[in-house]
């Protein structure tokens, strides 16, 4: 698309200016075909002629079979019918020509509302399916004398177009519909004709299902009808219908052969099928009364052998030694091969009757022994009980002692049991008077840790008191005889820690408190004046690595393990030691009690009684029969229509501006060049005072430019009322109307 310059008149206020405003040009093609175009429309002057432009509002027409208007489809004995598709387009809308007398701008908006309405359509052709290409766009220059005739070779041209691209978009409709058509009637006549077929074959298979389960064979083949169908390959539009009808009713005709074969078939193989079961009756009748006999005679003596069973059981788990003996029972049966109806079940009720009496005789002899075995073991178990009640008791009393035995001394030579104790021994001056100090040790015995507590007596309070603590690290090991070996290994100093609880009072306040292992060696000390309290974490281990072995009863020596200064006013020097006692006690041997006599077990006979059941009957020969099953093949698919093929192609028109000379009072300044020439209207009615018409013309337009230029640097002049008189005549008689 181009885009070039027209002028039109246009009102502003009270007066008549010129102005220019932006045109768009446009080409279009169609078919391929090219075609010029030399008129124009001015269908804002109301000049394009119509004649050939009234719609067509007849739409695309198509009647399937699958609808139910009567006119659609008639069926003859089941016979489809084709279906009937229109491809009939409308008529173009857009017009081939544009009037004698037009103006460069009504030529141009002619072709552009023209050329829209192709690009409108070509759209719709597009959405529709049809491949639609645009080509190169054409340039037509026109002035004020050709307008006209330039205007209608190319809305001629432009009517073929768009009345291609109709036509393409009806076909392609029409193509598309048949189509879909063609598919719906084959899928309709596939699913009824399948579903016919199926219901044939369902009906045959329920029968073959019958038949089998009352003992026939049946062989079942599958032929298959293949119907001389049409090929639809590139078949579209009526043709393709007309071809699916043809193959739609060769299909109808295929399916309906196959049904009333299968159905010839079913009703057959169901006569035999009566035949051979009223044979069966006879042999069904007294095999089902041998059965039932059988059964209930085998269920009988299951129960009564059940019941014997359970009871050898319960006597062996007594004790008892019972043995099972297996006795067989065959009655006398007649031989019934070859007996049929009546003879058959006389001689079945013979046997079953033998067969009755044998097992009565059976169940009695097994229910005897169950009684005479439970006697037998009910006396037994009575004297177990009694065993069993004595032996109980001599063996819980005797169990007791010795687990009473065993456990004191399992305790006894595995035992560590002991008691621990730590004493805290002072060498002191102030053991009572004024300043009496103490100094006291506790210990756990579980854990090993202590306490050691001591005072300060500046000679008036205990000002406070402070605590050591920490923990002895003992093994006790038991030597498996009931002695004990003891190892004190070390021990650890957790923390000291000072309460005050007055303030010193005495002159002398340096109080210093010392803590050394065996060795002498400080493992702690602190100086503070015992008005403050305080703790001190200390986390110290000293080795001792002392060994003791003690007996039961025996207690190891006294052991020091720490020595502590307390010095202040008086210097308390004391010891810290423990010793640890083996409390191990030796058990004594228990006295056991004599067990009772066993009773002995009793041996016992039974006997499982057991039946021949008599023979069956013959059953009848089997008959073999085959049926068949049908298959229809398939109808050919319809292609998928191929898509319209149009080309369209557009016009870019350009226009010839015409300047003429104007006189004004005074010389104005001389404007650039302006496209003038499309605002001048021709009525080709006198070419030769179109000359003077259009000086006329020009002389107006140059004069409104003026105003237009002078309006723009704000020096704006109305134009004459007389010269106001005279443009509104001529516009008058040109046939052109202000607002234009």
């Amino acid at each position: 698309m181009q885009n070039s310059k027209t002028y039109k008149l246009y009102k502003s206020g009270k007066l008549w200016v010129v102005g220019a405003v932006a045109v768009a040009g446009v080409a279009v093609s169609a078919n391929t075909t090219q075609v010029n175009a030399d008129t124009v429309s001015n269908a804002d002057a109301q000049a394009v002629k119509t004649s050939d432009a009234t719609q067509n509002d007849k739409q695309v027409q198509l009647t399937a079979s699958s609808t139910d208007t009567t006119t659609d489809k008639v069926t003859t004995d089941d016979a489809t019918k084709s279906a009937t598709v229109s491809s009939t387009a409308e008529k173009s809308t857009v017009p081939t020509t544009a009037g004698s007398s037009v103006t460069q701008d009504q030529a141009s908006d002619a072709v552009d509302k023209a050329q829209n309405t192709v690009k409108d359509d070509a759209k719709t052709a597009s959405d529709a399916g049809v491949d639609v290409t645009t080509g190169k766009t054409t340039d037509v220059t026109i002035n004020d004398d050709n307008a006209s005739s330039k205007t209608n070779e190319v809305l001629s041209d432009l009517n073929k177009q768009d009345q291609a691209v109709k036509d393409a978009t009806a076909k392609q409709q029409a193509n598309d519909q048949a189509y879909k058509t063609a598919i719906t009637e084959q899928t309709d006549a596939t699913k009824q004709g399948q579903a016919d077929l199926d219901n044939a074959t369902s009906d045959l298979d329920k029968q073959v299902d019958t038949t089998e389960k009352a003992g026939i064979k049946v062989n079942v083949e599958v032929a298959q009808s293949s119907p001389e169908y049409k090929d639809l390959s590139g078949l579209e539009g009526q043709d393709l219908l007309d071809a699916m009808a043809y193959n739609i009713n060769l299909y109808k005709q295929a399916i309906a052969d196959g049904v009333s074969s299968e159905k010839a078939d079913t009703e057959t193989l169901a006569k035999l099928t009566a035949e051979y079961q009223q044979k069966q009756a006879d042999y069904a009748k007294a095999n089902a009364d041998r059965d039932e006999a059988v059964e209930k005679g085998q269920s009988d003596l299951n129960n009564a052998t059940s019941g014997l069973d359970n009871q050898v059981e319960a006597s062996k788990n007594a004790g008892l030694d019972v043995s099972v003996e297996v006795s067989k029972v065959s009655p006398k049966y007649k031989d019934l091969t070859g007996l049929e109806g009546q003879d058959l079940l006389d001689a079945m009720a013979y046997n079953l009757d033998l067969y009755n009496k044998a097992v009565a005789s059976g169940v009695s002899t097994e229910k005897a022994d169950t009684e005479t075995l439970a006697k037998l073991t009910a006396e037994y178990q009575k004297q177990v009980a009694d065993y069993e009640a004595q032996k109980a008791a001599v063996d819980k009393a005797n169990a007791d002692k010795k687990a009473a035995y065993e456990k004191a001394l399992e305790d006894y030579m595995n035992g560590t049991n002991h008691t621990t104790s730590m004493t805290a021994q002072t060498q002191t001056d102030a053991s009572s008077g004024q300043y009496q100090t103490f100094m006291n040790a506790t210990v756990d015995q579980t854990t090993g840790e202590f306490t050691l507590e001591h005072d300060m007596n500046d000679g008036v309070h205990i000002i406070g008191h402070g605590v050591l603590k920490g923990k002895v690290n003992w093994k006790i090991v038991s030597n498996g005889d009931g002695t004990e070996t003891v190892t004190i290994s070390s021990i650890e100093l957790y923390s000291y820690t000072y309460t005050n609880a007055y303030q010193n009072q005495a002159v002398n306040q340096n109080i210093n408190f010392h803590v050394y292992d065996n060795d002498g060696n400080e493992l702690f000390s602190v100086y503070h004046d015992g008005n403050t309290t305080f703790s001190k974490t200390i986390n110290k281990t000293a080795q001792i690595n002392k060994n003791f072995k003690i007996s039961p009863n025996e207690t190891s020596p006294l052991a020091q393990v720490l020595v502590v200064d307390d010095n202040w006013i008086w210097n308390t020097h004391g010891q810290v030691s423990t010793q640890i006692k083996n409390t191990n006690v030796a058990p004594k041997a228990p006295t056991y009690e004599q067990d009772p006599v066993k009773p002995t077990a009793p041996e016992a006979t039974v006997h499982h009684v057991q039946v021949v059941a008599p023979e069956k009957g013959q059953a009848p020969a089997v008959p073999v029969a085959s049926v068949k099953k049908v298959t229809v093949a398939d109808m050919p698919n319809a292609d998928k229509p191929q898509p319209q093929k149009v080309e369209v192609h557009y016009y870019n028109i350009k226009k010839t501006p015409k300047v003429e000379k104007t006189v004004t009072p005074a010389t104005p300044a001389t404007p650039k060049a302006v496209e003038t020439a499309s605002i001048l209207p021709t009525t080709h009615a006198n070419e030769n005072q179109g000359g003077a018409l259009l000086s006329a013309m020009a002389g107006l337009a140059s004069l409104g430019l003026a105003f237009g230029i002078s309006k723009k640097g704000k020096k704006a002049k109305l134009i004459k009322k007389k010269d106001l008189v005279t443009l509104s005549h001529n516009i008058t008689k040109w046939g052109v109307k202000p607002n234009q």
